[in-house]
């Protein structure tokens, strides 16, 4: 069995809106009262504190404290004590800081529901005259059943035929989505995704990640960023100083002595929201089209381990590095490589791919970041810096130095192109020749 999700967006009328905040409410309430509890019983001494300990007192007090909760499934405020719970593991295992408060925000917010009582159906059974009526013979919709709510439209029919763990209720900008834990077999996996090549088994590719271009491939083809972030900086910019300007809170003092915020505030926020759901689309449509094409062409592949939360910290590189997604593009290669069969080597986060000649194997250990030009000191060549870190990563599979190792043949690399070109990938090539620098 494969574990696999899938997002779609829903289509909401008024009234299913208000129950989805009130909803994104409780469940906040819930999260915000465990961690309370949970650093109170610390701080008394108590040890091997549980989440779901603290979902048993909340239980038996919410009734006579919180009695608006029973307005909404009980999933809402059931599973914040389970997101409480990852929470308290990712920062026992010194995975995330220690956990902090919820915040309300205008255009956010989620909940979670099992499985168990999740309901999807081909009618909306909202509506009495349409009960017993095929209204939805395309397939095109499909209805998600909520507990006192009823049926919600979602814009597209779930795809996948599995095992339906849990279900989370999230709101994005002024849109809303459901996404659906599920786990499916293996040929149903094959049979809803693009799968690996035939023809790939003696294909392998070395893989640079860098700030410029996304990646480089140890095949002489850079793939272009398109730098959302980047293009999209200006407006919002823009839109954060408008939202400053509106009326709110700004100070503890402000929310206690009870200034709201104005609906103009409330309009720019979610409009805010809007063009970071853009922003983050455009890199997630990217990322996933760019492995999928990747690790279903080659057979092996090689890879960085790189400290991106350690790059981070470089104020001069931080926005850049956010904008391409590294550690992102890196898990999906593994995973997805695993799916497919392909082999993933994982370079030691200290191996000196950049700093290393892929010709003679000399390392230049004075290699600064701004020096785009490989210029070996002992032989000599003369190569672009990421195409030749990204042939060391490749020696890595073959054992071999440089240009001794495999090469794709033009059908090979006119196919990759081709399948780059389709899925709206720009690409550009990298001067693979290696020049001898004469020093005379």
């Amino acid at each position: 069995m494969i574990s696999i999700a899938h997002r779609i967006e829903l289509k909401p009328n008024n009234k299913q809106k208000t129950y989805f905040r009130k909803a994104f409410g409780c469940a906040r309430l819930a999260y915000n009262w465990g961690l309370a509890e949970w650093d109170k019983q610390y701080k008394e001494g108590v040890r091997g504190i549980k989440a779901r300990n603290l979902r048993k007192e909340f239980n038996a007090i919410k009734k006579e404290q919180f009695p608006f909760v029973k307005e909404v499934t009980k999933w809402a405020t059931d599973g914040a004590f389970e997101d409480l719970q990852d929470a308290y593991d990712r920062f026992f295992k010194h995975l995330a800081d220690h956990p902090t408060f919820h915040k309300k925000r205008d255009g956010g917010g989620s909940f979670y529901m099992g499985g168990c009582d999740t309901v999807l159906s081909e009618t909306n059974r909202n509506l009495k005259h349409l009960k017993g009526i095929e209204h939805n013979k395309d397939g095109k919709h499909q209805y998600l059943g909520i507990p006192h709510l009823g049926f919600v439209k979602m814009a597209e029919h779930l795809r996948f035929n599995g095992h339906l763990n849990s279900v989370r209720i999230s709101q994005n900008g002024d849109r809303f989505f459901a996404s659906f834990s599920m786990k499916i077999t293996e040929e149903e996996y094959v049979r809803t995704h693009p799968q690996a090549l035939i023809d790939k088994q003696e294909r392998k590719v070395g893989i640079d990640m860098g700030v410029h271009n996304a990646i480089i491939l140890s095949d002489g083809i850079k793939i272009d960023d398109p730098k959302p972030l980047k293009q999209n900086l200006r407006k919002q910019k823009r839109l954060s100083r408008q939202l400053s300007k509106r009326q709110h809170a700004r100070t503890k003092q402000e929310r206690l002595e009870g200034v709201k915020k104005s609906n103009n505030y409330k309009k720019l926020s979610r409009r805010l929201g809007n063009l970071d759901r853009h922003i983050a689309n455009i890199r997630r449509d990217f990322t996933q089209k760019l492995t999928t094409v990747i690790t279903t062409h080659y057979a092996e592949i090689a890879i960085e381990d790189l400290n991106v939360k350690g790059m981070q910290k470089n104020h001069r590189l931080a926005r850049s590095v956010s904008d391409v997604a590294m550690g992102e593009m890196r898990r999906q290669i593994e995973y997805k490589a695993a799916f497919n069969g392909v082999s993933v080597t994982k370079a030691d986060r200290f191996y000196p791919s950049s700093k290393t000649c892929s010709c003679c194997g000399a390392i230049k250990s004075d290699l600064t970041l701004k020096e785009r030009t490989y210029i070996c000191p002992a032989c000599g060549a003369v190569i672009d810096r990421d195409y030749n870190a990204s042939l060391n990563l490749l020696g890595l599979i073959t054992k071999t130095i440089g240009m001794d190792g495999p090469e794709s043949t033009p059908a090979d690399l006119a196919a990759l192109l081709s399948r780059f070109t389709v899925n709206g990938i720009a690409t550009s090539k990298v001067e693979t020749g290696k020049q001898q620098k004469s020093y005379v």
